[in-house]
């Protein structure tokens, strides 16, 4: 069973397939009969694949995984289905970061902008490789 929870709701919870989620030195996959491990989630997409065959596909914010028994624990801030993204927003996001970063008021609001802008590309990457045309 696996079970992927946001800091205020349940993001999923269902029997998969498979399982891949983004890491800090890439990808790391799993399948049923994992060994336990416990894990940082880097933010990026995560990808599953449900027991009828069906790959789904979500921007998730930095988190943690655990799998434990067969099965799996991921607690992130944040995650979102491709349709769920407004990508005209997030274009207009990017760009104002992108501008904030060029700016650089202070080493502080320039370490902000550029994890917001990592957060909108994200989701960017995300919303246009995965949404129906």
């Amino acid at each position: 069973m696996t079970h992927i929870y946001e800091a205020d709701n349940n993001f999923f919870e269902g029997e998969l397939v498979s399982l891949v989620v983004p890491v800090s030195d890439g990808e790391y996959g799993i399948l049923a009969h994992h060994q336990n491990t416990v894990m940082a989630i880097s933010a990026g997409m995560v990808r599953y694949t449900l027991a009828d065959g069906t790959e789904k596909y979500a921007a998730v914010s930095d988190g943690m995984l655990r799998v434990e028994n067969n099965d799996v624990l991921i607690l992130v801030d944040s995650a979102e289905h491709p349709e769920e993204i407004d990508m005209e927003r997030m274009r207009q996001k990017e760009a104002a970061m992108r501008e904030a970063i060029l700016q650089k008021k202070s080493i502080q609001e320039y370490y902000m902008a550029e994890a917001s802008l990592r957060r909108a590309m994200n989701r960017l990457k995300v919303g246009s490789r995965h949404t129906p045309q």
